[in-house]
């Protein structure tokens, strides 16, 4: 099980996407840190094959690099993330992703979620991409600018990072009525909260929680058009990754009990372009 020396609840709520660095190199200790976390990952909840890699740019005499499209400045560290597809590999890179973002964030390094808007030629490159694997997302890892940049401020404010739906439009009883959870989440308050917190490609939060029968089900509220601008990525099945992560990090972290089962509980109706993922189950 992923563990940190901070409470992970009090770390998914200093996360922050962070775009402008100081070009202070991350520490020595700090990437021994790091490597040895990512070193110690369990096998993540469907069992997929993923490769993260810290790479450093400047060790591998690359300069920084440039292969952002001006969207991050002043890294030279960076997180990168190798999956071989399967059933469940999106949701798993996801899982395994975040759970490294909050161990570099507990070191108090600033993170960003990287899904579209990086050179994948480049960072193959950096960590020697097998065959088979393909580059869902990266992220900068790095000592955060005292001030964001134009750019930086600009992602903030278009995709609104740092609103959230509320309690009632994601989390549901029984089915997906107009009855929201909040009143009856009793014990999972807390791990939904921190579902609803999670980042997510453009914001677009697209997890939904049904209780039912005493258990969890998770499913993934597409959006339109997703597919035309990632390509062959899923990122919103990357998206419900990060969503159990935090949820499992949250329910352990209480002493709930549970694992991740797929037991599609026949709900129905389900809204248009919405999908059964998989269960928490107690």
């Amino acid at each position: 099980m992923i563990s940190y020396e901070k409470r992970a609840t009090d770390i998914i709520r200093i996360r922050r996407s962070w775009r402008s660095y100081r070009p202070d190199p991350v520490s020595g200790q700090d990437k021994e840190r790091i490597r040895s976390f990512l070193s110690g990952l369990d096998c993540p909840p469907f069992g997929s094959t993923v490769r993260l890699v810290l790479a450093d740019a400047l060790a591998q005499g690359m300069g920084r690099v440039k292969g952002t499209y001006g969207v991050v400045t002043g890294a030279s560290t960076f997180l990168i993330g190798a999956l071989r597809p399967s059933e469940g590999g999106y949701e798993d890179f996801g899982y395994l992703f975040e759970s490294a973002v909050l161990a570099m964030t507990s070191l108090g390094l600033g993170t960003c979620w990287l899904g579209g808007s990086f050179n994948r030629g480049l960072f193959a490159d950096m960590i020697g991409l097998e065959e088979g694997e393909i580059i869902p997302a990266i992220s900068p890892v790095g000592i955060a600018a005292e001030r964001r940049s134009v750019v930086d401020r600009l992602f903030v404010f278009s995709v609104g990072s740092r609103s959230r739906k509320p309690f009632s439009e994601l989390f549901f009883l029984d089915d997906f009525g107009a009855t929201g959870v909040s009143d009856f989440a009793g014990a999972y308050a807390l791990p939904l909260e921190m579902v609803r917190l999670g980042p997510s490609a453009t914001n677009r939060q697209p997890w939904r929680v049904v209780m039912k029968d005493g258990s969890l089900h998770f499913y993934l509220a597409r959006t339109r058009g997703y597919s035309l601008l990632f390509g062959e990525v899923d990122l919103q099945r990357v998206d419900m990754g990060i969503a159990m992560c935090h949820f499992e990090l949250a329910a352990r972290e209480m002493g709930l009990p549970g694992s991740w089962k797929v037991t599609d509980p026949g709900i129905s109706p389900v809204p248009p372009m919405t999908e059964y993922v998989v269960s928490w189950v107690p």
